[in-house]
């Protein structure tokens, strides 16, 4: 169940970056952010009832389509799938029920779609709609998107398992809770750039011991250093693209960064005590 959950809402978000049109992109983002409390209310019912799992994923490559229309047709057979409800073991039936209830609703909208446009998400155009970026440029903002999009995700996945499995310390799991949906958000910018050059990769699997068995504390405190370093980062690529709307949002980005190593701290305090 969490691992088709987890297909569900980066499918869902994936066809959010990726649509044209704003609004039907919107129904997406919000379907795909359901399907994330999904995944997470699976995942609390499973620890609760000692149930263990992995947070694996299917390649997403089938969704690197050229037409909406497509897309559409994909997402619907996943949320097909999903209701046939598989693999359900640990998750109560209350839980399930709504998980039914919402995906029947998004099915009920999506089916009442007609789009059918073009996809340009995957073309390597390599150009912004409203900034002028030059070759060079453009070829170091989209090094730097492969590999915090990756981050990103690999941080979601980390910080949803701690969240799920820390259940007797309220004040770190609103810190994870927090830092889960900072790196949602980050993963969305950074995507959405992507689609933008046309260059979209789709995240995969990241390994079990990334967040299985992992010391708690040790994370923490490597991650906090990663987190100044990744500031770092984010300051020299802005100074070395030097595009000025660009490096506004790689400012903004590095002083997100910051943030997130004191919500680490604040977690690391409290599981400390």
């Amino acid at each position: 169940m969490v691992k088709t959950k987890q297909i569900n809402y980066l499918s869902l978000l994936y066809a959010s970056f990726m649509h044209p049109n704003r609004e039907i992109a919107e129904i997406y983002e919000d379907f795909g952010l359901i399907e994330y409390k999904h995944m997470m209310w699976a995942m609390n019912d499973m620890v609760k009832n000692n149930i263990k799992f992995d947070m694996d994923i299917d390649n997403l490559r089938d969704l690197k389509v050229t037409s909406t229309k497509e897309l559409r047709e994909k997402i619907i057979t996943k949320i097909k799938e999903s209701i046939k409800c598989k693999n359900s073991n640990g998750v109560d039936t209350p839980t399930i029920a709504r998980f039914k209830n919402d995906e029947e609703y998004f099915l009920s909208i999506l089916k009442n779609m007609n789009d059918d446009e073009k996809i340009t998400a995957f073309d390597e155009h390599k150009t912004l709609k409203n900034i002028e970026i030059t070759p060079i440029q453009a070829n170091a903002f989209n090094f730097f998107l492969i590999g915090e999009t990756f981050k990103e995700y690999e941080l979601i996945t980390i910080y949803s398992y701690l969240k799920a499995h820390i259940t007797d310390n309220i004040e770190a799991v609103n810190c994870f809770a927090d830092l889960a949906s900072d790196s949602i958000y980050h993963l969305k910018r950074f995507a959405k750039y992507a689609v933008e050059l046309g260059t979209l990769n789709f995240v995969r699997s990241i390994d079990k011991e990334k967040y299985r068995n992992v010391e708690v504390v040790k994370f923490l405190k490597e991650n906090i250093e990663e987190e100044i370093g990744a500031e770092k980062e984010c300051l020299i690529l802005a100074e070395k693209i030097g595009n000025n709307d660009l490096s506004n949002f790689l400012l903004f980005i590095s002083r997100q960064e910051v943030y997130h190593a004191e919500l680490l701290s604040r977690a690391l305090s409290h599981l400390k005590k």
